[in-house]
């Protein structure tokens, strides 16, 4: 699988209906986002949603579930298609068990401890959950003892302020409602289009992205 790059946007689909979603997920592919996150806060329609899109896009779609609290829900949602697992929280024996299978995991932390444990597992990327709440400053801190470590941004993330946390240091996004809102229908493809050029027109500003 493709690595998770500096300056990418991943987007996070939560409660859309089987019968949305591929036209949806095709209208952020065409603006250039193909990361995407399938929660599991609904899980069955999130594990349907998971087999729908790897039957249409195939590995043309970076896709991984998210919401992933125990082994049981990563071991369905890897049968049913999901390239990578991403967790709301640290729990060292679900990073330790998704990465027995050979699959890469995104887990959510919100502390130097977490970040410690993280990097002691041997992870390069991990999600800072929720970002926007921990604050730019915070981030900014993380820098010295943790110069090496990625960090996607998730929670609290918006057009607003995203410059201001990539240039504190993080190095990824994930964005939820901002982008597609929850339980979003084919009605509200015009709106998720023009947010999701908003997005990666910020970050290919020149400087921004590395480029």
């Amino acid at each position: 699988m493709r690595q998770l790059q500096k300056g990418s946007m991943m987007s996070i689909v939560r409660g859309v209906d089987s019968n949305e979603i591929v036209p949806i997920v095709a209208a952020l592919m065409d603006e250039g986002i193909e990361w995407l996150e399938v929660s599991l806060s609904e899980e069955k329609q999130g594990l349907d949603n998971i087999k729908i899109l790897t039957e249409t896009f195939g590995d043309r779609l970076r896709l991984g579930v998210g919401t992933v609290v125990h082994k049981e829900q990563a071991d369905r949602a890897i049968a049913a298609g999901a390239q990578y697992v991403i967790t709301p929280g640290w729990e060292r024996e679900l990073v330790r068990y998704v990465k027995s299978l050979g699959v890469e995991i995104f887990p959510g932390v919100y502390s130097p401890a977490d970040m410690m444990q993280a990097v002691q597992e041997g992870l390069q990327i991990v999600k800072l959950f929720p970002a926007g709440s921990a604050g730019v400053d915070f981030i900014k801190n993380l820098q010295g003892p943790f110069p090496h470590l990625h960090i996607m941004a998730v929670g609290g993330i918006n057009l607003g302020n995203i410059r201001s946390f990539y240039e504190a240091g993080c190095s990824s996004f994930a964005i939820g409602n901002d982008l597609v809102p929850r339980g979003a229908t084919q009605q509200q493809i015009p709106t998720i289009r023009e947010r999701a050029k908003q997005y990666m027109n910020i970050l290919h500003e020149k400087g921004l992205n590395g480029s």
